[in-house]
C-alpha cells in the first residue's frame, strides 16, 4: 500500500506572497494575434511563453518554492529512532486513516527489518527556516547534541517494507504478530518472512508540501537500486489504488491485476517489479 504525490495546487504553499506571479502570467500571454506581427515571430513568442510556464511548474521550481533554504537531501535507512517521524509523515500522507500503518506496525517493521526501510531527510536550521513548517518537524531529532545552531534532521519521505513469501502482497503480509516483542526472532505466520524473496513495500509516503517536487521518484529509484544491489530479494511488490497504477508503471512496476487483499477496505491493485530487469529510467518526473 503506497501513497504518493498528488498533483500540486496552482498556489504552492511555501512560495513568497510578494512574488509578482500575475505580472508573469500576463506578460507570457500578451500576444495579439490580430496584429501585423510576423507569424513566425508569434510562434516563437508562444514557444518561449510555454517554456517559461513549464519552468515555473517544473519539480525543481516547485522544490525551490517549497523551501526557504537550500534543500540537501540525505537518504539513509531508518531505525526505531525515526519512529515518531514516520508516524507523523504517514498521518499527513494518507488522508484515509484506514490506509495508514499503526504505530505498533511501524515499531515492528523498523525493529524487525530496518534494512528494508529508507528515508529522505533534510537539515533544518531554525534561524534559516523562519516560519517554515512541515508535519514531521516537531518529531525531528537534532543533527548533533548541543549543536549551536539547533539544526534538526527532518524526515520528508519514507519507504517502509518487510519480506513476504509470495510474489504479491496478501493480508497476512500486511499484518504483524501481536506477540512480536517476545518472539525473539522466531518466525510467525503473519508479517515479515525472513526467508522471503519478495520485498513487500507497505508505505511510500511524501510530505504533502513536497508533492510534485520529484521526491517520490527520487526515493523510489534509490530504493529499487539499493534492493537490487543488495541482492536481498528477487522482486519488489506493493498494492495501490487504481489512480496510482500509472504512476508505478512509469517507475517500472507491472500491474498484475486486482489484489485480493482487503486491508483498509480493499480496492487495491497488485504491482510488481522484477529486480533482475530493473534499470533506472531517465525521463520526465511523475507528478
Amino acid at each position: 500500500m503506497a501513497a504518493i504525490e498528488r498533483e500540486p495546487p496552482s498556489s504552492i504553499e511555501g512560495s513568497s506572497p510578494n512574488r509578482p506571479q500575475m505580472f508573469h502570467r500576463i506578460s507570457d500571454n500578451a500576444i495579439d494575434e490580430s496584429s501585423d506581427a510576423d507569424s513566425d515571430f508569434v510562434k516563437l513568442q508562444k514557444t518561449i511563453s510555454k517554456e517559461r510556464r513549464e519552468a515555473r511548474e517544473s519539480p525543481q521550481a516547485r522544490l525551490q518554492r517549497a523551501f526557504p533554504f537550500t534543500f540537501h537531501p540525505n537518504i539513509r535507512p531508518l531505525s526505531t529512532s525515526d519512529y515518531e517521524s514516520c508516524i507523523a509523515l504517514e498521518n499527513a500522507a494518507f488522508p484515509d486513516p484506514e490506509h495508514r500503518a499503526t504505530p505498533e506496525k511501524f515499531l515492528y517493521r523498523l525493529s524487525t527489518c530496518p534494512e528494508l526501510s529508507l528515508g529522505v531527510l533534510c537539515t533544518v536550521v531554525p534561524d534559516k527556516a523562519k516560519n517554515w513548517t512541515i508535519e514531521t518537524l516537531d518529531a525531528a531529532k537534532p543533527v548533533e547534541t548541543d549543536r549551536p545552531n539547533g539544526a534538526k534532521s527532518v524526515l520528508v519521505a519514507h519507504i517502509v517494507s518487510t519480506r513476504c513469501a509470495g510474489d504479491t502482497i496478501t493480508d497476512k503480509d500486511m499484518d504483524y504478530p501481536k506477540d512480536w516483542r517476545i518472539r525473539r526472532g522466531r518466525s510467525a505466520d503473519v508479517g515479515h518472512q525472513e526467508s522471503g524473496r519478495t520485498v513487500a513495500m507497505h508505505s511510500l509516503a511524501v510530505a504533502p508540501k513536497l508533492h510534485g517536487c520529484g521526491i517520490g521518484q527520487m526515493i523510489a529509484k534509490a530504493y529499487l537500486q539499493q534492493m537490487k544491489d543488495a541482492g536481498v530479494a528477487d522482486r519488489v511488490a506493493l498494492i495501490c489504488q487504481d489512480y496510482l497504477v500509472s504512476y508505478y508503471e512509469r517507475l517500472g512496476f507491472k500491474c498484475i491485476g486486482k489484489s485480493p487483499a482487503q486491508f483498509g477496505g480493499g480496492g487495491w491493485h497488485d504491482m510488481v517489479i522484477d529486480l533482475a530487469k530493473y534499470e533506472v529510467k531517465v525521463g520526465k518526473t511523475p507528478s
